[in-house]
């Protein structure tokens, strides 16, 4: 397990080495590049793009962050609970990529998102920061008047509106979907139905969860029932395959735009090679298909 997630580490990075990546000279992400938007000061150019871009690749290394920590937690004695809890902020980064780098939307709606996810987090990190630490603001972290202003620079409106619960972040056209929404696409992207909830039940410490690492020992005569940890050798393996998931799925989007057509063909050679991985370890069949 350790050296499956030290390999999928070792092949993204090959991929896609950070913190900036270079478009292909007709791909998608060069078109983005050459935009010819305008704001109130003129013409974009092509930093705001390759600000998104760059903020794809850090989500992504968050990512491989996991896989890293997941890799280190790995014993024989390990239960299923701090790999799922792993698996689950993998998830959380990878469909903050994965949703910045969906193909086709093009360079007005793909900033506008970036703008959105800074929005939201400036205003969460700012109500933290009322609660701890009143008179900081800004000190922590850009704060929701900075993003409102580069917004307003590019030309963008990006605003909290609607009503009740249905207040969402919006810029332009773009609305920010709920993190169980942002997850509910990269689960369909990997086609596993259920990860999030299971992921997420870890998180929260859920009871079936916490007590799924352990079996209960009868004793035998007046002696009371011990618990003792119950590593399961099939239940760890299925957040180690998952978090790996959340690593390539982004990383194939963003070879796509990037016109990376070699790499692109490495990401399918390595999920085969996961499939035949998955059958010498005889893990369940409903995990993989011919």
């Amino acid at each position: 397990m350790k050296g499956f997630l030290s390999d999928c580490c070792a092949e993204v990075g090959r991929w896609l080495p950070g913190p900036e990546w270079e478009p292909g000279w007709q791909s998608e992400a060069a078109r983005e590049r050459a935009n010819t938007a305008q704001g109130p000061a003129g013409p974009w150019g092509k930093d705001p793009v390759r600000m998104v871009y760059t903020a794809a690749a850090l989500f992504l290394e968050a990512v491989l962050q996991c896989l890293r920590a997941m890799g280190d937690s790995l014993t024989i004695e390990t239960t299923a609970y701090v790999p799922n809890c792993l698996a689950r902020a993998a998830m959380e980064a990878g469909s903050q990529a994965l949703w910045l780098l969906e193909p086709k939307i093009g360079a007005r709606r793909r900033v506008a998102r970036f703008l959105l996810i800074r929005a939201s987090g400036a205003r969460y990190l700012d109500k933290t920061v009322r609660m701890t630490d009143p008179g900081a603001s800004g000190v922590y972290g850009e704060t929701p008047a900075a993003v409102h202003a580069l917004a307003a620079h590019l030309g963008l409106d990006c605003r909290y509106r609607g009503e009740g619960r249905d207040k969402r972040w919006w810029c332009d056209t773009e609305k920010l979907p709920t993190y169980t929404e942002r997850n509910k696409q990269l689960e369909n992207a990997v086609i596993m139905t259920g990860a999030y909830s299971i992921y997420s039940a870890s998180a929260h410490a859920e009871w079936h969860a916490v007590m799924a690492g352990w079996r209960q020992i009868d004793m035998t005569g007046d002696q009371p029932s011990i618990l003792m940890t119950r590593p399961d050798r099939v239940a760890v393996w299925s957040p180690v395959f998952a978090a790996a998931s959340f690593a390539v799925a982004p990383a194939s989007r963003a070879l796509g735009l990037l016109d990376r057509r070699a790499r692109l063909r490495d990401t399918g050679y390595w999920s085969e090679n996961g499939l035949q991985l998955m059958r010498r370890m005889d893990l369940p069949r409903e995990w993989w298909a011919d």
